[in-house]
This record gives structure tokens, C-alpha cells and sequence, in this order.
């Protein structure tokens, strides 16, 4: 759903890219193949819900995930939703 389908990538690539990922050995492809950064171990997930039904209701209050780690760990990534009745312009403020 993610870049393959968004017309980013030629029809070729993504065969392409669909090969290395599903079979042995790996055929060559035309992009880099080792990680771009030094981020190495155990990779995790965090969603602040753990099933969503139907729909989301906002109070006007801030949302926050909040978690401790007794580590160093990396934030590589995260998400944002919107509405479910269309494209919706919004504005937020994200501090990590």
C-alpha cells in the first residue's frame, strides 16, 4: 500500500523489488541494499490503540504516547491520523 502502489516506482522496479524480498537467492536490484544508517537490534512498534472499530473522537485535549526505556533507543519513525471523511487540513505540533 506503500510505495509500490503509489506510481513512484516503475512497473519493472517493483517486480523487481517483489523478487528480493520473496526468493532465493536474491536477484540483483538497482537500489542500495544495506541499511542507510547504523540503527542495528531489535526493532518495535508502538500504537496507542490497540484496535480501532470505528471511529475516534477528539475531546481538545492533547494526545501523547508516553513511554520510559532503560536504554538507548532510536525513534525512526511515526504516524499521524486523520479523517475518515476525506482529505482535512490540520495543524499540529509534534515534540519528541
Amino acid at each position: 500500500a506503500g510505495p509500490a502502489q503509489s506510481g513512484i516506482l516503475t512497473d519493472r522496479e517493483v517486480v523487481s523489488l517483489f523478487l528480493h524480498f520473496t526468493v532465493n537467492p536474491k536477484p540483483r536490484v538497482e537500489f542500495i541494499d544495506r541499511p542507510r544508517c547504523c540503527l542495528r537490534g531489535k526493532e518495535c512498534s508502538i500504537s496507542r490503540f490497540q484496535q480501532v472499530e470505528s471511529r475516534w473522537g477528539y475531546s481538545g485535549t492533547s494526545d501523547r504516547i508516553r513511554f520510559c526505556v532503560n536504554k538507548r533507543i532510536f525513534v525512526v519513525g511515526f504516524g499521524l491520523y486523520g479523517s475518515i471523511h476525506g482529505p482535512t487540513d490540520y495543524q499540529v505540533n509534534i515534540q519528541v
